[in-house]
């Protein structure tokens, strides 16, 4: 009985150390809270992409709380013929959809929409986001991204192929995700920072997707104004033209992902 009750401590004590599954460790917590405080006020923003290789261009991006809206302005083919049998006199085609996360709730396409790449800069719940990418949030290392000190997540500092985000060390500013879509890796780099109400913002966004690739400039509008429910109502996508939008939409609409967490 006395070599028992040893051996019963030293089991209840290693059930003690290793933790239950689907628990979140303390570095995770650590990460989430950092982000928190970096992030944690921004509840809402709008901006404009557009793209150097695809002049004429632009994307209107509203977000607030996980909900989205979308409105691509690009020239109109010369027809002028549109999804919605509106006739784009000003020489403009249009098209928009509104969303939650990942997913388009009511789009004036027949076809699926793109997302913007700016939704994975910054998800609600960035820690659950990312490991839903297959993101390792345990392997971590520091180094350089470029000039920037910043902290490595989810692949070490040569692999180039891995799930991994990478972060600006002092301020928490994204700076690469990168997640795997079928066999291919979509990489998002978020560059050219400035800050704008107190907050971090990117400037330029590059996407490359296998040998495709693209960049976008950012342009931000206003950062916690964008919380209008009408803005996101799914009735209310207007009777602009509508039609396919040119490249980079088929890019965007291919690869990016905002898949939920497990």
């Amino acid at each position: 009985m006395s070599k028992l009750i040893p051996a019963l401590c030293l089991v209840a004590l290693v059930a003690f150390m290793v933790p239950p599954v689907g628990a979140v460790s303390a570095d995770e917590e650590e990460l989430a809270r950092a982000l928190r405080r970096q992030y944690g006020g921004l509840t809402s923003w709008e901006a404009v992409m557009t793209f150097a290789d695809s002049p004429g261009v632009s994307v209107h991006v509203w977000q607030s709380r996980g909900r989205w809206r979308q409105e691509w302005t690009f020239p109109a083919e010369p027809s002028g013929a549109s999804h919605n049998g509106s006739v784009a006199d000003s020489g403009e085609a249009f098209a928009v959809a509104v969303g939650m996360d990942g997913r388009v709730v009511a789009s004036c396409l027949e076809g699926d929409f793109a997302l913007s790449p700016l939704m994975l800069w910054m998800p609600a719940g960035p820690v659950d986001r990312w490991k839903a990418w297959g993101v390792d949030i345990a392997e971590r290392s520091y180094g350089f991204c470029g000039d920037a000190p910043c902290l490595m997540l989810g692949a070490e500092p040569g692999d180039a192929v891995g799930p991994a985000v990478w972060l600006h060390n002092e301020d928490m500013a994204p700076l690469m995700v990168r997640y795997r879509d079928g066999r291919r890796m979509v990489e998002i780099q978020f560059a050219g920072y400035l800050t704008l109400s107190g907050f971090r913002l990117p400037g330029q966004v590059n996407i490359r997707v296998g040998d495709a690739a693209t960049t976008a400039t950012v342009r931000w509008i206003a950062i916690n104004r964008a919380d209008g429910e009408a803005l996101y109502a799914r009735d209310n996508l207007g009777s602009r033209p509508c039609a396919v939008p040119p490249p980079p939409f088929d890019l965007l609409r291919d690869a990016v992902r905002h898949p939920s967490p497990e």
